[in-house]
């Protein structure tokens, strides 16, 4: 079986790294054989961090009339797959003219989205049309599955989900366990930079703790936050490190408004909190809800005296962060691991398919998940 999947970026970008090319191993096993076309390539987010905002949108702007011209040419040249798979849209900001010409061809089209992208503009008319033109759909949660099922015959909710292999608790000694209790926490935010404005609720909390603790915190991310009053500790992010900078700390935090782009979000930055046994606070937002039992795996704040009495017991607890942390790794393990549900997204695409009977044999090539990771 051939699918052929039209990808937002390459595994630079982090909605396309975790919706499609950590799943090429488990699809290859199945007998799946999936191109991926991505949109943007890592120019694009370099393009993204220069400084003068004129030459910085000229640039991007030549960028996208290069990267669609080659995206036209590889619509020409991709045959007649079982399946094509759109993540989000062919071409972004224009009408949905050539999903609707793959319509009319008999191609089964499927769109697959992991954020609440029919509320920016020009897509609040355009994605109901795109939906209803499609053979399926394939998002993140439940939020989007309400929105997806007033347009779209077929909906299929897949959770974004992470390596376990990958994103595991760091190995320590006895000895350095210890030292661990008595050191200084050091609580992680790792994201996308314009996503800085969500961390605004955390800074009276991060002051407290600061004062109370020493406690540090660490930002993941392309540049360093601004949050005044805030000492952080900036690490910038690489994908052969953010394993290493995220089992360094000790407490994991996803801050979110309560609004309804925020509840078309599918939690991935708590997933890999949980995954190397961190404890984490969350806003009660979306599937934070869902991810996060309050209590067990870790705790949910919407306040900012909500934030700030959380982190300062994480703090002053270690057994209370190693308990949390533990519960945390469970959840990861039991329902949003890429072992679960990699079999499970080669089915879905062998039913979308018109294959419902195959049966998936064999495992995936753990090389070629490592290189893909």
């Amino acid at each position: 079986m051939r699918v052929t999947y039209f990808s937002k970026s390459s595994d630079v970008g982090p909605s396309s790294r975790y919706r499609i090319h950590q799943y090429l191993p488990y699809l290859a096993a199945a007998g799946i054989d999936c191109a991926v076309r991505p949109l943007w390539t890592p120019t694009y987010f370099a393009l993204l961090n220069i400084a003068y905002a004129p030459v910085r949108n000229l640039l991007r702007a030549a960028y996208a009339v290069i990267r669609f011209l080659r995206r036209g040419l590889d619509l020409c040249l991709m045959g007649k797959p079982d399946l094509v798979v759109v993540e989000g849209q062919l071409f972004p900001y224009c009408p949905a003219w050539v999903e609707q010409v793959l319509a009319w061809m008999g191609r089964k089209l499927v769109v697959e989205f992991d954020d609440a992208i029919y509320l920016t503009r020009c897509h609040q008319q355009k994605m109901p049309r795109l939906l209803r033109r499609a053979s399926a759909a394939i998002v993140g949660n439940r939020t989007l599955a309400a929105y997806a099922h007033q347009y779209a015959s077929t909906v299929q909710v897949v959770p974004t989900v992470v390596d376990t292999t990958r994103f595991a608790p760091r190995q320590r000694s006895a000895e350095k366990a210890k030292g661990d209790k008595t050191r200084s926490p050091t609580i992680v935010w790792i994201g996308l930079a314009y996503n800085f404005s969500y961390l605004e609720v955390l800074i009276p909390a991060l002051r407290r703790v600061r004062q109370e603790c020493g406690a540090v915190f660490r930002v993941i991310s392309s540049r360093p936050p601004s949050l005044p009053g805030v000492e952080v500790e900036f690490m910038p992010w690489d994908l052969s490190t953010e394993v290493a900078h995220l089992q360094d700390c000790d407490i994991g935090v996803m801050p979110l408004p309560d609004t309804e782009w925020a509840r078309g979000k599918c939690g991935l930055k708590l997933l890999q909190y949980l995954a190397v046994g961190l404890p984490a606070v969350a806003s009660p937002v979306g599937v934070n809800r869902e991810i996060i039992t309050s209590g067990v795996n870790g705790l949910l704040a919407m306040t900012s005296d909500e934030w700030s009495d959380h982190l300062s017991r994480l703090c002053r607890e270690a057994e209370l962060r190693e308990r949390f942390g533990r519960a945390g790794r469970r959840t990861v393990e039991e329902q949003y691991a890429l072992t679960l549900w990699g079999p499970r997204l080669a089915q879905t695409y062998l039913t979308l398919a018109g294959r419902p009977g195959t049966h998936i044999i064999g495992q995936p090539d753990t090389s070629l998940q490592r290189r893909c990771a």
